[in-house]
């Protein structure tokens, strides 16, 4: 009875999660009009929401007043983000997301639109989607259930292992990545850079050479990044565009800046 429990929310858990990774990486699409895998594992899974949502029906599954809910709402998937960022910050070296230029933030971790949408959202799933899910769920076989929990649990467990082991050694790779642009200069190349753009057309012909080592370093360091960052390391720089390292606030977006240009 007690496992048959454990799967149910583990397949409530995996539903939630799903459905937050379709919407962050639908609005990733809407707004920046290209397909980005926005889930922090590899899968297609945003974990916050589904331990979100697995919270709010826990712990408000019996409030019937909408505004009461609403708020209460907001106020746990807030509080929730707002120890993920941190915890990510404190065991990784590294912030995923920063909303300091946002209205009425806390610290950069969360900020009004995320209390409104978040505590909407986790509204609706508490008075509509939760009673839903569980009428299908329960019409599942056992058997069915059995199967189905136990070979997404392991996927789910081999993702998120290989998900922490990069996080584990990213600011460790950083460092290292921080070294070797160091070495090749880029902030000269950069001014080089913007002076063969403001170059007189008369000029062209005579800034090709340079215009072709500045290629080859960038080239240089595009190869040595993908060299010492993981793709999953790569990706959650690509994905995560107010990502910084604890130890060099822009050194994120010099990384970002490199691997787009060679795209």
């Amino acid at each position: 009875m007690a496992l048959a429990i454990i799967e149910r929310y583990f397949i409530y858990w995996l539903a939630y999660a799903f459905v937050g990774w379709a919407w962050e990486t639908g609005l990733s699409v809407v707004l920046r009009h290209r397909f980005e895998d926005r889930g922090v594992l590899n899968g297609p899974l945003c974990p916050i929401y589904g331990f979100g949502a697995l919270l709010v029906v826990t712990m408000l599954g019996d409030v019937a007043n909408p505004i009461a809910l609403f708020l209460s709402c907001g106020v746990i998937a807030c509080t929730l983000e707002y120890l993920s960022s941190w915890a990510i910050e404190v065991l990784f070296h590294v912030r995923l997301w920063d909303y300091a230029g946002k209205p009425f933030n806390i610290n950069g971790r969360v900020y009004l639109n995320g209390f409104l949408a978040f505590g909407a959202g986790a509204t609706a799933v508490v008075m509509v989607v939760q009673p839903w899910l569980e009428g299908i769920v329960d019409s599942w076989p056992p058997i069915a259930l059995d199967l189905t929990a136990s070979l997404l649990f392991a996927v789910t467990v081999v993702d998120a292992a290989i998900t922490v082991a990069g996080l584990a050694s990213f600011d460790t790779r950083l460092a290292r990545v921080a070294e070797e642009l160091k070495a090749l200069r880029l902030e000269q190349i950069r001014d080089i850079d913007a002076n063969i753009a403001r170059t007189d057309a008369r000029w062209e012909r005579r800034m090709t050479g340079m215009r072709d080592d500045v290629e080859a370093i960038a080239e240089e360091a595009h190869e040595r990044i993908r060299g010492t960052l993981s793709w999953q390391q790569r990706r959650l720089i690509r994905i995560f565009p107010s990502l910084t390292s604890s130890r060099d606030a822009g050194l994120a977006e010099r990384i970002r800046t490199l691997l787009s240009r060679r795209r």
